[in-house]
């Protein structure tokens, strides 16, 4: 760009927003028998997280890089519902993307809680219940959205088809303890008391209007979703909320529900020609509040077997996204950035309660007043986390465009409560892909995303000491986790 363009910019800039500051946030970025369900509810942590995007189970960047608070495509319909308003005629983008996670834990000593003391001398005991754990899984995630200005610049929507967040969990099994009667239980790993295998779910089925006003190039729009959410979890438990091999067993949860959810935007086109564009939602939790997920309760110990019908609650976030895009050298480069803040601080706890009770808890983790009515209450005390992406897009030609971003994205789930379920962490990424216009409206794209999930030792877990029903085995260890994303899409217009 030469000098005198630049000054251009400059002076278009200075005159459109005489002040312009920037402020981003850090972000985020699922008697008798009856225990066993403690710590089941641990599932929801991989199902809640990726509401706070990259703090999440599976999905830190949902769909193509161009998701983004300030671009417009059909993608906005997830990410800001006001910059479709940017868009002009229709467009349809068909999306899938292949994640391949991979999960290492080791379990401490220090995490043992067996019946009787006298177990932490049994060489057995010990070695079925610490060491390493490690899973590799791989699953699909669509995306699939239309919008259109119906031929007015004033109007527009769109709807949209999406899974944000969820997937699939599977730890390897220990051969060394296959068949041992000492230690049947073994074989599913030391991670067991927290997670053996889960699924995951939640599609999104999202409708948007907006409006736009043309000579202030602003628009506004709302957006509602209907989100059709599942858990499938499923790992070891004892009657004592211990880690005793001797009474160990079973326990699955299977619950499933619909929530409804809203997002308000707001994009300006702050120049004209794409030279700078901003964008801003914010997301209302599933639930407007309290969500309930009604389902079942299975058990098995020993000889005994049972099934329960059950309410999971827990509390989801709202989400807060903004972005900027802009093109100060002209049409050949975008500078990209966006960053999101999520209010993880409204996550207590999770709790399973018999159908259609209330989870009524005391500070130290036991039921007000004791009734059973509350199978378990696990604590979680989240915070509120955030992150940054930053990229740029290269125009080869009016056909073609490389692109990339880097970014990092907070924990947030604290050391004291953190588990094998949901091994959150401060998270590295990066992303490159390329489109190409193939002729007739018709634009190919394909990128590959890499999150590096950092280290994490979690010392030793205080909170998992509650009283019951809160009770459930301690977690010490360390966690690395990564996730890898092969996405390819295709856009319409009309």
């Amino acid at each position: 760009m030469t000098s005198n363009a630049l000054k251009h910019f400059v002076r278009r800039l200075a005159s459109a927003v005489p002040t312009l500051s920037v402020v981003v946030g850090a972000r985020h970025s699922v008697g008798g028998a009856r225990p066993f369900v403690g710590g089941a509810l641990a599932a929801a942590c991989s199902f809640l997280a990726p509401f706070a995007h990259a703090s999440g189970y599976l999905n830190p960047r949902i769909a193509d890089p161009h998701g983004h608070p300030a671009l417009s495509n059909p993608y906005a319909i997830y990410f800001n519902p006001a910059a479709l308003g940017g868009m002009k005629g229709t467009q349809v983008v068909v999306d899938g993307t292949l994640a391949w996670r991979t999960l290492d834990m080791t379990r401490f000593s220090s995490a043992l809680s067996p019946q009787s003391p006298s177990s932490l001398g049994d060489p057995t005991y010990v070695a079925a219940n610490s060491g390493s754990a490690h899973a590799s899984n791989v699953v699909a995630v669509p995306f699939l959205a239309a919008s259109s200005d119906f031929g007015h610049r004033n109007f527009f929507a769109g709807l949209g088809a999406y899974v944000p967040f969820g997937g699939v969990t599977k730890f390897d099994s220990r051969d060394a303890f296959a068949g041992n009667p000492q230690a049947r239980g073994a074989v599913d790993g030391p991670q067991r008391w927290a997670l053996i295998s889960g699924t995951q779910q939640a599609l999104f089925t999202t409708a948007a209007v907006g409006f736009r006003l043309p000579d202030e190039r602003l628009s506004f729009a709302l957006s509602g979703s209907l989100v059709l959410s599942s858990i499938l979890h499923n790992q070891a438990r004892g009657p004592a909320g211990n880690d005793d091999l001797v009474t160990e067993g079973r326990a699955l949860v299977d619950v499933s529900g619909v929530q409804g959810s809203m997002t308000a935007g707001a994009y300006w086109e702050v120049l004209p020609d794409k030279m700078l564009r901003v964008g801003a939602s914010y997301a209302v939790r599933p639930g407007f509040g309290e969500t309930r997920l009604p389902g079942t309760l299975r058990q098995h110990y020993g000889t005994m077997s049972s099934s329960k019908d059950i309410d999971l609650i827990m509390t989801y976030p709202d989400v807060i996204r903004i972005g900027a895009a802009a093109m100060p050298w002209g049409p050949s480069l975008e500078l990209r950035i966006d960053a999101e803040y999520v209010l993880w601080s409204a996550f207590k706890r999770q709790c399973v309660v018999a159908r259609g009770q209330s989870c009524n808890i005391g500070p130290d983790g036991a039921e007000l007043p004791p009734g059973g009515q509350v199978l378990t209450a696990l604590t979680r005390q989240w915070k509120n986390a955030g992150g940054v992406r930053a990229g740029a897009g290269y125009f080869l030609d009016e056909a073609t465009e490389l692109y990339g971003a880097i970014g990092f994205d907070t924990s947030a789930v604290p050391k004291t409560t953190l588990e094998s379920t949901y091994p959150d962490a401060f998270k590295l990424m990066g992303s490159i892909g390329a489109r190409r216009a193939i002729g007739g409206g018709i634009v190919l794209g394909a990128s590959y995303t890499y999150v590096n999930f950092l280290s994490v030792d979690t010392g030793r877990q205080s909170l998992f000491a509650r009283a019951f029903p809160s009770a459930v085995p301690n977690q010490d260890g360390t966690y690395q986790s990564k996730v890898m994303f092969f996405n390819v899409n295709a856009t319409f217009a009309f």
